[in-house]
């Protein structure tokens, strides 16, 4: 069985909103190959994503996870593969 390298479309269509309205972005803005620090988030911004993250998914994303390199897409790639683990 081939392990999918992709987060479920909507993983990363929820992550992608929540980004958009945490950091207060149009509709229209490409978020998914872009990281938090690259859209420019702030503390208190990125702080909101883990706490929607984690209330919406129950899964915990680390700040440093949040904060790093990793893209939108990665990011919803993590919360699907932390969520498969827990089941």
């Amino acid at each position: 069985m081939q392990k999918s390298v992709e987060a479920a479309p909507t993983t990363l269509s929820w992550l992608q909103d929540t980004v958009r309205a945490a950091l207060q972005l149009s509709e229209s803005e490409e978020v998914a190959a872009r990281t938090l620090r690259e859209l420019a988030a702030t503390s208190l911004q990125t702080v909101g994503v883990q706490y929607r993250i984690l209330q919406e998914t129950s899964v915990q994303v680390e700040m440093t996870e949040l904060i790093g390199d990793r893209t939108i897409a990665d990011l919803a790639l993590l919360i699907d593969g932390r969520r498969q683990s827990a089941s």
